[in-house]
């Protein structure tokens, strides 16, 4: 279907709210200034994570399209999170070679069919860096939102590793995901890529409920 069809056919709403804008994927700019809240999280420092920046506030409707991206396989959703990363304003400062998702379990993979994190973010990193799935799950782990702060960290302790054959040492990486809640996760990645010899781990989500 060409663009012009396609935009006669179902015109361009905003992801938030549904009022009409220029281009599919654009945010209206009440929706836009109401999650918009680029930053480096406070706490994301650790061991061995070099701090992770967040787009958003995970709040209304930013984690109404987060959502129905990772459960419901509304892939429309993907140009509205463009649109959030191509206003990422410090992709200079970040020291990069490689960009890698946060992988999910095999078992989770096959039942979804995809890597929420790897649709969202795939074809805006590949326009700058490599994209690689260095990363893998050594063993299925209970879903962290049920869980609490001490029972997250627990749950995805030395649960990564790089896939055999990877070629990591001395990179810097960029680590993505959709959402930051606690760290547990990227950090636990991040201690896996920096066992293999990584330089540096930068994070980044769309999303997080920390300041």
């Amino acid at each position: 279907m060409t663009n012009w069809l396609h935009t006669l056919l179902y015109p361009p709403r905003c992801p938030g709210c549904g009022r009409p804008v220029k281009r599919h994927g654009t945010w209206c700019s009440l929706c836009f200034q109401s999650v918009w809240h680029p930053r480096i999280i406070d706490g994301s420092r650790r061991n061995n994570l070099d701090g992770c920046y967040a787009l958003t506030d995970y709040r209304g409707c930013i984690r109404r399209v987060l959502q129905q991206i990772k459960y419901e396989r509304k892939f429309q959703y993907e140009a509205a999170c463009l649109y959030l990363l191509s206003r990422f304003p410090w992709m200079r400062d970040i020291q990069l070679d490689i960009a890698v998702p946060v992988p999910l379990s095999l078992i989770r993979l096959q039942k979804r069919g995809y890597n929420q994190s790897e649709f969202i973010f795939r074809s805006w990193a590949e326009t700058f860096t490599v994209w690689s799935d260095a990363l893998q799950r050594r063993r299925a782990t209970q879903s962290q939102w049920t869980l609490s702060r001490p029972e997250r960290a627990k749950n995805v302790a030395d649960g990564f590793s790089v896939k055999y054959g990877v070629r990591i040492q001395g990179k810097s990486i960029l680590l993505v995901d959709d959402i930051y809640t606690t760290g547990a996760t990227m950090e636990s990645c991040a201690h896996a890529l920096k066992k293999k010899g990584v330089a540096r781990v930068t994070g980044l989500v769309i999303a997080s409920g920390a300041r």
